[in-house]
Order: structure tokens, then sequence, then C-alpha cells
């Protein structure tokens, strides 16, 4: 999981800072802003784009705490020896470290439910802004049409020229 987590890492990495370049390059667009898919006060396209930033670096954040738990071994204290961890930690070339209770780390799973709450709480925050994205860009006669997706596919076989935001849905 830690190889794993650390790519995941590395691609919210480079989506937050396409966030925070997109924020501001579209620091100057104003848009109005929606409470309750209501009509509320304006807002900057660029405000927007940077709390989507912020939300990444937040599950970012807590995959490092993730990673950090699971850096923490229950290896060492008994036949296999008290030098184990470390020669792990070299051989695979990451950063484990021995518990500091070795009984409590071997019956406890706490750092797994971490990282399942870490990936559960990124994959909410990714499909709210996913949502917010596919939102923004409904239309473009009845829709909001605020933004404007790149076309990936056609989104009809029955209506030519319909495109969906494909990538936002996936």
């Amino acid at each position: 999981p830690l190889r794993l987590l650390k790519n995941l890492k590395s691609e919210l990495m480079r989506l937050h800072r396409e966030f925070s370049h997109k924020a501001e390059e579209f620091d100057h667009v104003i848009k109005m802003g929606r409470t309750q898919m209501q009509d509320a006060v304006p807002i900057r396209l660029g405000q927007e784009f940077k709390a989507y930033s912020v939300a990444v670096m937040r599950d970012i954040r807590r995959m490092d705490k993730a990673m950090e738990e699971m850096c923490t071994l229950n290896m060492g204290g008994t036949a296999i020896g008290t030098g184990i961890v470390p020669n792990l930690a070299e051989v695979s070339n990451m950063e484990f470290v021995q518990a500091f209770d070795l009984i409590d780390a071997t019956q406890n799973l706490d750092p797994f439910v971490a990282v399942s709450g870490a990936i559960k709480a990124c994959a909410v925050t990714l499909s709210k802004i996913a949502n917010d994205l596919r939102l923004m860009s409904s239309g473009p006669k009845a829709g909001f049409n605020e933004i404007n997706l790149p076309v990936r596919q056609n989104g009809s076989s029955i209506m030519p020229g319909k495109v969906n935001p494909v990538i936002p849905e996936v």
C-alpha cells in the first residue's frame, strides 16, 4: 500500500499544482457564486480553483499522515531479531521504523483505517470538484455554461455534435 499511496500522492501533487495554476489564470474571471444551487454573490473563478487546490492539499496531508503510520512496523521482537526493520528499510528504500510497542502494533490495525479514511476523504473531494466542473460547464443553452471543458469524445449516438464532460464523469 505504501508504494500505491506514494503514486497517489504524486498525482495529487500534480493536480494541486494545476489547480493553483488555474487559480492564477482565472483570477480575473468574475462569475456567479451559488449556495444551495441558487445565485448568491459574485466570486472569481480563480477563487474557486484556489479552493480546489487547498482541498487537494488537505488530502495530500492526510495521505502523508497515513503513510507515516504505515511505516511503523511490528517486526523485530521475536526470533527474527531487532535489526530487521532497519535492514528492511534499507533494502526497500522506505522509511520504516520499529513500533514503540510491538504488541500494540501487532494487535491493532488503526493505520489501515487511517489509509482507508484518507482515500475515502480524497474520493469525496475529487467527486465534489468533478461535479462542480460538470455543473459549471452544463449547457450550453440551458445550463450555466460558465466554463468550457475540453472536448474528448462525442457524448451521444442519437444527438450529433453533443459532447458530455466525460473526464469528470469518470
